[in-house]
């Protein structure tokens, strides 16, 4: 028995998981949002006890951290402490996003992990310098704890080459790792599996879709284990659009763009990243729901909306080509999991690939579910996600990797 810690970093928040492993029992969660205040929301659950507190965090990220790894050995209120002693953690799981070709794994992070990860800061800006700070203050106040890095590129590893390769010029592909890479690896892998396991065949014998939804989408097509294709590619920029990101755009609009407006190249790209995607379009927000309320009044929203199922489904489409045919589509993912409308979109007008929606099982919005109608050839599966479970396992293999034993081993001496 081994305590993983799985830490999510955003640029102003900190998500914590606390779990048993090997097998993924949760222990408490946590959530401190709006970091850099005098008065960050901190929510948290242990068992059946929940709380919520303001934190002090205007020194940064080292005080969100403080204040969580407090709440795990001393409780707050009624909460009940989960560890005697912080050091009970075998180990700290950071869902970390880019490091390039050299760190498509699971890695214990050194120097030479946090270099790499520096070097694609500029192409990973609300990503990877969050990460680094946070893992810079987690050395510091658990220098004995082992920290590891579940790189999110690692799922789509074994893309075959020419389904990863752009058509550059191969030196830089090979010198400077400018290829596919594919992202939301953690819940494309656990995804797929769960979707096996409810199917009840081997993920080996299937070929299944899995459609990553929410504020960051993407699409992964799993053949026999495999990722085969993805729709994100050498940044989380690319693919579907997102909630305030463009997606897939073509690279010369950008000259166009900076000669008619007069802004720099960052300051397009900052667009891009911040203003752009469903926002961009409906002009009112990124938020899914907040454009499925307003679409019967404002035909922006219903542009937005249009387009990002039309998007969806050209990806389906094309990833079903790949793989000649599919088992499984499965959704999740804040809006995959959550908007039956965005569901039974995708899934209109797609009997050629033998995709048939049952509207009332689609409508029931509990737990995970077949949402196929009994007559479809292919399998729809609403499940939700969990990317902490698959960090933590990660966490786990790559600390027993390192010891030289089997994870069984590890957890019996941890």
């Amino acid at each position: 028995m081994s305590y993983i810690l799985v830490v999510n970093i955003g640029s102003t928040s900190l998500k914590y998981r606390l779990l048993q492993m090997p097998g993924g029992d949760p222990l408490t969660r946590g959530y401190i949002e709006r970091i850099g205040g005098a008065a960050s929301p901190y929510s948290w659950q242990t068992g059946k006890h929940k709380g919520s507190c303001k934190l002090d965090t205007s020194q940064g990220t080292i005080q969100a951290i403080s204040a969580m790894l407090d709440m795990l050995v001393k409780g707050a209120g009624a909460t009940p402490p989960v560890l005697r002693d912080i050091n009970e953690v075998a180990g700290v799981g950071f869902k970390v996003v880019h490091g390039g070709y050299s760190l498509r794994t699971s890695a214990r992070i050194t120097e030479h992990v946090l270099a790499c990860m520096e070097d694609f800061s500029r192409v990973m800006p609300a990503h990877n310098p969050p990460y680094i700070q946070a893992i810079r203050e987690f050395q510091r106040l658990l220098p004995d704890t082992p920290l590891v890095g579940a790189f999110e590129t690692a799922f789509h590893r074994d893309m075959p080459d020419y389904a990863s390769v752009y058509g550059l010029p191969y030196a830089w592909t090979e010198q400077l790792g400018v290829r596919r890479y594919g992202f939301h690896g953690a819940s494309h892998r656990y995804v797929s599996e769960r979707a096996a396991e409810l199917h009840g065949h081997p993920l080996e014998d299937l070929r299944v879709l899995v459609c990553h939804l929410g504020g960051s989408s993407s699409l992964a097509a799993v053949q026999h284990g495999v990722c085969v294709a993805t729709s994100m590619g050498f940044t989380t920029q690319s693919g579907l659009p997102m909630a305030k990101r463009s997606g897939d755009l073509d690279p010369f609009a950008l000259p166009y763009l900076m000669e008619k407006t007069g802004k720099s190249l960052q300051e397009i790209l900052d667009v891009l990243v911040t203003q752009s995607g469903l926002a961009g379009i409906s002009g009112l927000s990124g938020d899914m729901r907040d454009l499925e309320e307003q679409e019967a009044t404002n035909p922006r929203a219903h542009l937005a909306i249009a387009h990002f199922v039309h998007e969806i489904k050209k990806y389906l489409g094309a990833f079903a080509a790949v793989m000649n045919g599919l088992d499984v589509v499965a959704f999740t993912g804040g809006i995959g999991e959550n908007s039956a409308r965005i569901r039974r979109d995708v899934c209109a007008d797609m009997d050629v690939l033998g995709i048939e929606l049952d509207d009332r099982l689609n409508d029931n919005p509990d737990g995970e579910r077949c949402i196929s109608a009994p007559g479809s050839q292919v399998a729809v599966y609403r499940i939700p996600t969990n990317e902490e479970f698959i960090v933590a396992r990660e966490t786990l293999r790559c600390l027993a990797e390192q010891q030289g034993g089997t994870v069984s081993d590890y957890s019996s001496r941890n």
